[in-house]
């Protein structure tokens, strides 16, 4: 009888701690805000103008093609782009997006040049309990200077995280989909001030 009481109190005790475990790691974690990402990676920048472009059924379509997702897996159909205003010229552009990892979504910041070049890979947050060294430099720094010509696919030209293979896969495709969406919508973001451009800046140096 005491041995029951015993096996029921650890199985108790085990519960606790995994429901503990689960919950203080499954938490999203904000590692920086947006417009703070957009400042350190940009310094020279004196504005930010933001645009939601909603890629059409054709550019969804050529994406799938060239960077080999999925939409429907649970990528957005919408790019939430920043042209980055240095004076009266545009001095690069970035691409915030958010892809599903094992436990949860992975918020991440693209920086680019204006040819398309990857100027800097930035976590914002994410919410994944053995993928947070996606987050370290020394992973991101993989990615600095890929461009949609490139492979950019685990264990080819990106080493993934040893016991995070599946966030390392999902932010790679992540980055991989936007490069190859900057090239349909480039165009988009450079019509800035037209009718329909639907620009918001988000802050100015004062």
């Amino acid at each position: 009888m005491k041995r029951v009481h015993l096996n029921t109190l650890c199985i108790f005790v085990w519960v606790i701690c995994s429901l503990f475990f689960f919950c203080r790691f499954s938490i999203a974690e904000e590692l920086i805000a947006t417009d703070q990402a957009l400042r350190q990676v940009f310094p020279k920048a004196l504005a930010f103008d933001k645009k939601i472009v909603a890629l059409s059924e054709e550019q969804i379509r050529r994406i799938e093609e060239t960077a080999g997702v999925i939409f429907s897996e649970g990528h957005s159909v919408k790019v939430i782009a920043y042209s980055v205003k240095e004076g009266a010229q545009v001095g690069g552009y970035a691409l915030e997006d958010t892809v599903k990892g094992k436990w949860g979504g992975i918020h991440y910041l693209v920086a680019l040049t204006l040819e398309g070049n990857v100027v800097e890979v930035v976590i914002l947050d994410y919410k994944e309990i053995r993928g947070k060294p996606i987050a370290k430099r020394r992973f991101l720094r993989q990615y600095l200077g890929k461009t949609a010509q490139d492979p950019l696919q685990v264990r080819k030209d990106i080493d993934g995280v040893t016991g995070a293979t599946i966030s390392s896969r999902s932010l790679t495709e992540g980055v991989r989909k936007l490069l190859d969406a900057f090239q349909l919508i480039k165009s988009d973001l450079d019509k800035v001030g037209e009718e329909n451009a639907a620009l918001t800046n988000i802050f100015d140096k004062g």
